[in-house]
């Protein structure tokens, strides 16, 4: 396949998803600025699968478990930590943190937070038993003491300077001790009480959740009475219900439709550059994949600039390792991955690669332009001498295979950096036991343990230095593009997108322009 005949197949996987939305659009009328308004709808690119906030990390899950729930501190769209139902917290021994917890918050149910409460939910994360998707995200922790009623203190295995780091985010998110133990993990799955902004109400599978306001938050009410999500997976009526006025925010708007929202008179585009990367996670333990030539032909073989450019219209930057821009340790001295269709060729032959079938497996926006890119990317790859087929699968079918590490080859996954560091996301999600765990190298394993404990920044910043050189080598991820992720809003919603993908809606970070 020549170049020109792969561009045009990139700008064809960018137009087909959204050909539709290119019709004429019925927008609202036409400068409304201000809104009565108290319900806000929001459209998403895929249905929930989870709202146990320790049962999920993806995105279309966390959007919401963040907002029926709070962790005792929290990451806010400036990049800071802040309080959250902790107030305060000071290391008072190298292993020791100490949280001064928030007094007189009440769960949505009325009962009242405690230390207890605290304490259950963060050793809950990393219990063998219960088998949670974040079992590595707090495994620092050595054991838990609640003295009193508003105080907790964390004994972390070695000195851990980002343990409040890591509260804010996955496994961080606090539960009901006694109502989780009194009706069991589905129930309070199925409806679940927390003491965040927002409280659960209603889910319909593939077409609503429904929350209300929390009256008593301690944090405020937020700007509305009630919130819809609407789960709208194609882009075309994403956008088309934006347009019409239908919701107030729908969620990956891709690159190529941004002039169009934000030249319509009643819309706008808010985004920012995600905290994280868009990668092709790869099972290690399914021939050919378990062949490092394999992985790095298939690597090659990806002209990332092409689609940076073609399908994402430049809103993203091509990664040069599994560490995010922006992140410390990232390596600016790194070049961006290359693209050598050539060298890909020549490390199948020398692989001994004999034309197995490798599985893309995508679903239709989970990530924005996840199946156009896997069009895009099969294409390249067919260019280079792979057999690569394409199966799109249902969302919820993606968040089982997700639990039960059950991919068949490649799958796309948004692997956040929770800590703004390597730890809190390439060790995280890769290392043992990590929901990612499809490989394993003593030495990648051995530098991820010690660089977790470290306290010297060298030592650190070396050891990520080597795990990168490794993970070049054996690609347990096909990091793909760090994207900008992009909202459509109407002008009337003040909202600042979280570079972490959590869906910030209390009274600091949202609220209608009302006349």
């Amino acid at each position: 396949m020549s170049h020109l005949t792969r561009r045009d197949l990139l700008k064809s996987a960018a137009t087909l998803g959204a050909a539709a939305a290119l019709a004429p659009a019925l927008p609202g009328p036409a400068g409304a600025q201000t809104t009565q308004k108290r319900e806000l709808i929001v459209a998403q690119g895929g249905d929930l699968a989870r709202l146990d906030p320790h049962f999920s990390t993806s995105s279309n899950d966390i959007r919401w478990s963040f907002n029926l729930f709070d962790n005792l501190t929290s990451r806010h769209p400036d990049g800071k930590l802040h309080p959250g139902l902790a107030t305060e917290w000071k290391l008072t021994a190298p292993t020791t943190w100490t949280f001064k917890l928030r007094s007189g918050v009440k769960y949505h149910n009325g009962d009242p937070f405690t230390s207890a409460d605290a304490k259950f939910s963060i050793e809950r994360t990393y219990d063998p038993n219960v088998k949670t998707m974040v079992a590595t995200a707090l495994a620092t922790i050595d054991k838990i003491d609640a003295p009193d009623a508003t105080t907790l203190v964390v004994h972390t295995k070695k000195p851990d300077p980002l343990l409040p780091a890591r509260l804010a985010f996955y496994g961080g998110q606090i539960v009901p001790k006694k109502y989780v133990e009194s009706v069991g993990n589905d129930a309070f799955n199925a409806k679940p009480v927390g003491t965040g902004p927002v409280k659960f109400v209603s889910w319909t599978k593939d077409d609503k959740l429904v929350v209300e306001a929390h009256d008593g938050y301690w944090g405020g009410k937020p700007d509305f009475d009630r919130l819809v999500m609407r789960p709208i997976p194609e882009t075309a009526p994403r956008i088309a219900a934006l347009l019409k006025g239908e919701v107030d925010i729908i969620t990956q708007l891709p690159a190529d439709q941004g002039e169009r929202v934000a030249g319509t008179p009643t819309t706008r585009v808010a985004g920012a550059l995600y905290a994280g990367l868009y990668v092709m996670a790869v099972n290690s333990k399914r021939p050919p994949l378990d062949n490092p030539l394999v992985k790095q032909a298939l690597s090659f073989a990806i002209d990332r600039e092409a689609i940076v450019k073609e399908l994402w219209r430049g809103r993203g930057i091509v990664p040069n390792g599994p560490i995010a821009k922006g992140d410390n340790h990232y390596d600016a001295g790194l070049g961006p991955l290359p693209y050598n269709p050539s060298k890909a060729r020549d490390l199948l032959k020398a692989a001994g690669y004999k034309n197995e079938e490798i599985i893309i497996e995508t679903t239709v926006a989970y990530l924005s332009n996840d199946k156009q890119m896997s069009e895009a990317i099969q294409g390249m790859w067919k260019d280079a001498g792979i057999n690569a087929k394409v199966e799109v699968i249902e969302y919820s079918v993606r968040a089982q295979k997700n639990r039960e590490k059950s991919f068949k080859g490649v799958f796309w996954s948004d692997p956040t950096s929770t800590l703004g560091d390597p730890d809190g996301m390439m060790w995280r999600l890769l290392g043992p036991g990590g929901p990612q765990d499809y490989w394993r190298h003593p030495r990648w394993d051995e530098l991820g343990n010690a660089a977790r404990f470290s306290v010297d920044e060298k030592f650190r910043a070396q050891a990520y230095k080597e795990m990168t050189t490794i993970f070049l080598e054996h690609f347990p991820w096909l990091p793909v593009i760090q994207p900008y992720e992009d909202y459509g809003l109407q002008k009337y919603v003040e909202f600042q997108p979280n570079p972490n993908q959590q869906f910030e809606i209390r009274r600091f970070n949202f609220k209608f322009k009302r006349a």
